[in-house]
C-alpha cells in the first residue's frame, strides 16, 4: 500500500516551523492539496493528519491510536506529562470521569451568575461614544472566566498578572521549543511556573463554592476515588489553556457576527425578548430555549478558527486507511479546522450561515463531522470544556442582544495568524449602546 502523500520538510525540523506559525492555514492548505489523509514531519516525527468525518473517526478510535507518550515533549513539558490529554487507558478513564463532574448540567448552571458578572464588567467598559479595539479586553475576559471557574477567583475583579503570564505561556506553546530565557518558549516555561505557584495556592486555600474548582474537589468515583491536590493543580493549568483561547475567540467572533449581520441580530433579539426576564444572568433553563442562538453559536465554532487540531496520538500497530499504510509508531492527529471546512459535509463551508446548524440539521450530521473541540465520545479524548462553551455562547448571545446594540465600523475581520483561538486582525473595533426598555 501507498504511504499518505505529503512533505517531510527539512531534516529533523520537518515542517514544524510552518505548523507552529499558523496551524490553521497549514492543516487546511495541506488537506486541500493532498486530500483527507496526509503526512508531514514535525521535529523528527512522521505525523499523519486525518480530516473529514470518516478519517477523523479513524484517528479517534482508541484501538488505532494512543495518546500515551505521543505529544511532542515540549508540549508535555509546558502543560505537564501527567495531564489528561497525554494519558490513556485506565488512568485516563478514571481521571476523565472525575473531571467530567465539573461539566454536568447542574454544575454548569451554577457557574452562570459568576460568568455573567464578569461579562457585565467588560461590556460596561465598551459602552463608549466611539468604537475602540477590544482585543485585549477579550483576552482578559477569557482569562477572568477561566480564573473564576478553575481557581475560584473573585468575578468582580481582574487578575492582570495571571492573564499576562498566561498570554506569554500561550505564545510560547506555538513557538520554536527552545528553552532559553530570551526565547518565547523559555519565557513561556517561566510564566507557567508562576501560574503553577498561583494555582497551587488557590487549590490549597479555596473551597471553590459555586465554581468548577469546588465541584472538582468534591468529585468522587464509584469506588470513592478522588483527585489529589497535585492532580487538581495539573488539570487546572490544562483547563486554563483549553478554556481561555476558546472563550476569548468565541465571544470575539460572536460580536463580529452581530456587528456584520444586522438582520440576524434582530431575529436573535426577538427570541431573547421572548425567553428572558429581567434577571441579571440567564438561567440554564432559559438558555435551553434559545434555539436560534444555539444554531448561530454552533456555526460560529464551525466557520471561525478556534482549535486547529487535536492533541497527537501514536499508532499502536501497522494500520491501513483508505488505501494508505500507516506504520506502527507514526504519530497522528485529527485536523479539526480542515474537518469543519469540509465541503462534502458543509455546503459552501467558507460562508457563515446562521441557520445552518439548527437542532434537526445538527442531529443529522455524520459522526465526527462537527468537531470544534475534538471528536469521539465525551468519556474519551473529546474536550470536556465543549459543554461549557456551547452553554456560554448562546447565553451570551441572548443576554447581549436583549440589552445592547453594537456599533461596528468597517474593519478587517480576517483571522490573524497564530495558535489557539486567533482573533480578527483589526482587534474587534466596536462600541456598545444600551437598548431602551423593551
Amino acid at each position: 500500500m501507498r504511504q499518505p502523500p505529503g512533505s517531510t520538510g527539512i531534516p529533523y525540523i520537518g515542517e514544524a516551523l510552518h505548523f507552529l506559525e499558523d496551524p490553521f492555514a497549514f492543516t487546511l492548505s495541506r488537506t486541500r492539496k493532498h486530500g483527507n489523509v496526509w503526512k508531514t514531519k514535525i521535529l523528527g516525527d512522521t505525523v499523519v493528519f486525518f480530516a473529514g468525518p470518516q478519517a477523523f473517526s479513524f484517528f479517534m478510535n482508541p484501538d488505532h491510536f494512543t495518546r500515551q507518550n505521543a505529544s511532542p515533549r515540549f508540549m508535555q513539558e509546558l502543560l505537564h506529562p501527567d495531564a489528561v490529554p497525554f494519558l490513556d487507558g485506565d488512568r485516563h478513564r478514571t481521571r476523565k470521569r472525575l473531571l467530567m463532574a465539573a461539566f454536568t448540567e447542574p454544575a454548569l448552571a451554577s457557574y452562570l451568575p459568576g460568568i455573567f458578572k464578569i461579562v457585565q464588567r467588560f461590556v460596561d467598559r465598551w459602552c463608549v461614544a466611539a468604537p475602540q479595539p477590544i482585543a485585549s479586553d477579550l483576552s482578559q475576559l477569557g482569562f477572568d472566566v477561566a480564573d473564576f471557574l478553575f481557581a475560584a477567583s473573585d468575578p468582580g475583579t481582574s487578575n492582570l498578572e495571571g492573564a499576562a503570564d498566561f498570554a506569554v505561556m500561550n505564545k510560547g506553546a506555538f513557538a520554536a521549543p527552545i528553552n532559553l530565557p530570551f526565547m518565547a518558549y523559555g519565557k513561556a516555561i517561566r510564566a507557567r511556573d508562576r501560574l503553577r505557584k498561583y494555582i497551587k495556592e488557590r487549590v490549597a486555600t479555596q473551597d471553590g463554592a459555586g465554581t468548577a474548582l469546588g465541584v472538582l474537589k468534591a468529585a468522587r468515583g464509584p469506588a470513592g476515588e478522588q483527585l489529589s491536590a497535585a492532580e487538581l493543580e495539573i488539570e487546572i493549568l490544562h483547563f486554563f489553556f483549553a478554556a481561555h483561547g476558546g472563550l476569548t475567540a468565541a465571544i470575539a467572533w460572536l460580536l463580529v457576527v452581530l456587528g456584520q449581520q444586522l438582520e440576524l441580530a434582530v431575529r436573535l433579539r426577538a427570541e431573547a425578548d421572548h425567553v428572558f426576564g429581567a434577571d441579571a444572568a440567564p438561567t440554564f433553563a432559559q438558555v435551553q430555549q434559545l434555539a436560534q442562538a444555539r444554531a448561530v453559536s454552533r456555526e460560529v465554532l464551525r466557520a471561525y478558527p478556534i482549535a486547529p487540531s487535536t492533541f497527537i496520538g501514536v499508532a499502536r500497530r501497522d494500520l491501513e486507511h483508505d488505501g494508505y499504510a500507516i506504520r506502527a509508531g507514526w504519530k497522528g492527529a485529527g485536523a479539526i479546522w480542515a474537518t469543519l471546512q469540509d465541503g462534502t459535509t458543509f455546503r459552501d463551508p467558507t460562508q457563515f450561515r446562521g441557520d445552518r446548524l439548527g437542532d434537526a440539521a445538527f442531529g443529522a450530521l455524520p459522526t465526527n463531522a462537527y468537531v470544534p473541540q475534538g471528536g469521539g465520545p465525551m468519556e474519551g479524548h473529546r474536550c470536556p470544556g465543549e459543554t461549557l462553551l456551547q452553554l456560554v455562547m448562546p447565553a451570551f448571545l441572548g443576554w447581549f442582544v436583549r440589552r445592547y446594540d453594537v456599533v461596528f465600523p468597517a474593519q478587517d475581520v480576517t483571522p490573524g495568524g497564530g495558535g489557539l483561538g486567533p482573533l480578527p486582525r483589526d482587534g474587534v473595533r466596536l462600541a456598545v449602546q444600551r437598548r431602551g426598555p423593551s
